[in-house]
């Protein structure tokens, strides 16, 4: 009971302080209002990137091989069965002019309408699987073996083999890879419409003549144009079963995860301020026990922040119109970063108490929550800042919660967050025994009771 009394003392004391209030929960409630509606197109039409998507490339084939093995197929081959000398000769000539190799990294991914997509680099495998996990490219595209050959089969003579290119993509980066196999999925639409017409002109030749396959360099000529008038529009992309994030959603999750910061600084208070009124000498006395006192503080930031989670929350969905996905998941992030919270704040206040003076608490709400809110994506996604402050965005609790956040309303499960959540817990649980050794070497001395001695008169 007597625990319980100082919970709801310390909570009634902080929600009657208006500038508390008004900075824990008026105040991100305007930003996030504000926010979403200033900065929606940002979010919207498909514009997620500032730059071009990277892939790295890989290459299975040996073009000058496959070259060489086309043109052995096609006098040794099938080919010169059923074709005259003349034919295959003309067909020899044409498939010299014809580069599969060119035409995919010259002429498509080079282009200006692909290349304000895409940027590319060319790997192999090896380094390109390590780049994919490292997230310094979002996707790989991998050319398969026997590639030209296969190509020029396809180009120029009126057959037609398989060609997989391969997109594997980073789980983080589901939106990018979206746009990269749509970008690959227009190339083979273009190829494909290309080998079509050429099939036409064989067909037509075989039937006809060998003067006919003088038309056939004319179709060779129709890959560059047809490349160059594709058409590829990014806009409004979605993975089945994931959601894309709005403004709205974006900005209720980062200053939710900024704001319960406050609670932790608000938190670090407390215990100097009861010193300070000596209600925290009156507690000991009392036969409170130091750390009972903490773990009281402890409890009082965890609920507070917890308020705050859930006013934000439910303002957000029913006014900024935010679907926060599963209740289940978000309630269990929710939970952790409030644990998060309250070890920070405990842990603030035990550094408080010991210094003797706020410049820590002062400090924390003034400076070192900017930091945090900068480098964990609460000012503006982590991936459009600098490498380096990517490189330090583990740093933020807040970051780790609003990452969590934005997951599960983009229809990730829980298992998708659980390192996230996790690591939320971990912060939480060393920042409290950092609390309890930090309180345990501050001694206080008070008044104590001596033995009465009896004096004969």
């Amino acid at each position: 009971m007597k625990m319980l009394s100082i919970i709801i003392k310390d909570l009634k004391t902080i929600l009657s302080d208006k500038h508390a209030v008004a900075i824990i929960i008026i105040m991100p409630l305007i930003l996030m209002t504000i926010l979403s509606f200033a900065l929606k197109s940002s979010f919207s039409d498909g514009d997620y990137f500032d730059e071009s998507v990277k892939i790295a490339v890989v290459k299975l084939y040996n073009g000058d091989e496959d070259s060489r093995m086309f043109d052995e197929t096609l006098r040794n081959g099938i080919f010169s069965k059923n074709m005259g000398e003349e034919t295959i000769n003309e067909l020899g000539d044409s498939s010299r002019d014809v580069d599969p190799e060119r035409i995919f990294f010259e002429e498509f991914l080079g282009s200006d309408e692909v290349s304000k997509i895409i940027s590319y680099r060319i790997v192999d495998e090896k380094t390109a699987m390590e780049l994919l996990d490292k997230k310094e490219v979002s996707a790989v595209v991998t050319l398969p073996e026997k590639f030209v050959y296969d190509m020029k089969i396809n180009l120029v003579t009126p057959f037609r083999n398989n060609v997989d290119i391969k997109v594997e993509v980073h789980p983080d980066k589901s939106i990018e890879g979206v746009v990269v196999k749509s970008v690959m999925e227009a190339y083979s639409s273009a190829m494909s419409s290309v080998i079509i017409g050429k099939n036409v002109i064989i067909e037509e030749a075989m039937a006809n003549g060998v003067g006919e396959l003088k038309n056939l360099d004319d179709v060779m000529e129709e890959v560059t144009s047809v490349i160059e008038d594709m058409n590829i529009e990014i806009k409004d992309v979605l993975v089945e079963g994931r959601k894309s994030i709005t403004s709205a959603d974006y900005y209720a999750a980062a200053m939710m995860s900024m704001f319960i910061l406050f609670s932790a600084g608000h938190g670090g208070r407390m215990l100097l301020e009861e010193k300070e009124n000596k209600t925290y000498q009156r507690m000991i006395i009392a036969g409170t026990s130091r750390f009972g006192i903490l773990s009281g503080k402890f409890v009082v930031v965890f609920l507070l922040s917890s308020i705050q989670i859930t006013i934000m929350t439910i303002y957000s969905h029913f006014v900024l119109k935010v679907q926060w996905g599963s209740i289940i998941n978000t309630a269990i992030i929710s939970a952790a970063a409030a644990f998060a919270v309250a070890g920070l704040g405990t842990f603030i206040a035990s550094a408080t108490f010991k210094a003797g003076n706020f410049k820590l608490a002062n400090t924390f709400e003034s400076a070192i929550i900017q930091i945090m809110a900068l480098l964990g994506g609460s000012f503006f996604p982590v991936d459009v800042m600098p490498e380096v402050i990517q490189n330090l965005s583990f740093l933020s609790l807040n970051g780790l919660a609003l990452k969590s956040y934005l997951k599960v309303m983009s229809g990730y499960g829980l298992n998708d967050v659980i390192k996230s959540v996790a690591a939320l817990g971990l912060i939480g649980l060393v920042f409290l025994i950092l609390s309890v050794a930090v309180l345990r070497g501050k001694e206080e001395h008070y008044v104590k009771h001596n033995k009465v001695k009896a004096v004969k008169a």
